[in-house]
């Protein structure tokens, strides 16, 4: 039920954050909400990693703060969703996977499209992509 609801989470934000370059905030507070009720429910997580997880995004915020919106503000809400869902270490990994990505991508994109160093692109697409392979590598189930 974890995985299906932050998937679904992850799938709907991916084609917002495509579509423009938007993180609607209710659907990524309603999913909190529920990974912590999950997590109260199900305890598959100890308090301590549910907390680190939440750190990463809760960093990333104050990061966009300090860049001025060079990194979405939404992207530290959505990673400390992803963190209460997924723990310290796999939310850790699933961040360093999804810029990996994203950066591949951006450079092709500037390569072949010519485009300049400030063009925006969506970063939810990597992470869903990316929480896709982390899925696959941990046999269907973040736990």
């Amino acid at each position: 039920m974890e995985t299906g609801c932050l998937m679904g989470l992850l799938s709907l934000l991916a084609m917002e954050d495509f579509r423009s370059k938007k993180i609607p905030m209710v659907p990524v507070i309603i999913c909190g909400i529920l990974g912590v009720i999950f997590h109260i429910l199900f305890h598959t997580r100890t308090i301590w990693d549910l907390l680190g997880g939440f750190a990463i995004g809760f960093v990333l915020y104050f990061i966009s703060i300090f860049t001025k919106g060079k990194i979405g503000k939404g992207d530290g809400f959505l990673f400390m969703v992803t963190g209460v869902y997924l723990g310290f270490w796999n939310n850790l990994f699933l961040l360093w996977l999804s810029c990996v990505m994203a950066g591949l991508i951006g450079m092709g994109i500037i390569v072949l499209k010519h485009k300049g160093k400030n063009y925006q692109m969506p970063f939810v697409p990597f992470v869903l992509l990316s929480s896709f392979s982390l899925l696959l590598m941990r046999g269907g189930s973040f736990v």
